[in-house]
């Protein structure tokens, strides 16, 4: 602010600890040395990638909804997983991440493709009574007749 403590306006009383801050010389350029930086640690990218998306891909999975996107991501999930685990090794960083995603992943296309058969096996089961529910919605005039078709399907489905 003001280099020299002389220069000072009246208006300004005198402060020596700033003083002695502004007043204290920097050394040159010349004299400081450069440090240089640190090394980058060396992570584990492709397994933190593995465990967010074998989370991500377990919630999908369980809900029964999403299913789908819980059986694709457990299966990318499981395979990020087995890389990163390997390059892990091979560069001697720590892998939990990926053991992790990989632990997920494998939960998730589990739990996706016990998913996957029970629905396959309730729509084997009730083929003919989705037809039927189609050519009744196909043929309902009137809100009555629609209410009427969901509920023959509803007391035709078996489980």
């Amino acid at each position: 602010m003001f280099p020299n403590p002389q220069a000072r306006p009246a208006s300004r009383p005198a402060h020596p600890e700033r003083d002695a801050i502004v007043n204290t010389s920097q050394p040159s350029q010349s004299a400081q040395l450069a440090v240089p930086p640190a090394p980058a640690r060396q992570g584990n990218g492709l397994g933190v990638a593995a465990l967010v998306l074998g989370v991500a891909s377990l919630v999908a999975a369980v809900s029964f909804t999403l299913f789908p996107l819980g059986l694709l991501g457990g299966l990318a999930a499981a395979v990020l997983g087995g890389v990163a685990v390997t390059r892990a090794r091979s560069s001697g960083t720590a892998s939990s991440g990926a053991v992790a995603g990989i632990v997920c992943g494998v939960l998730a296309l589990a739990v996706a493709v016990a998913f996957t058969i029970n629905f396959g096996v309730l729509v084997a089961r009730n083929t003919s009574v989705f037809t039927t529910f189609d050519s009744c919605i196909a043929k309902a005039g009137n809100r009555s007749a629609v209410v009427n078709c969901i509920t023959h399907l509803a007391n035709g489905i078996r489980p």
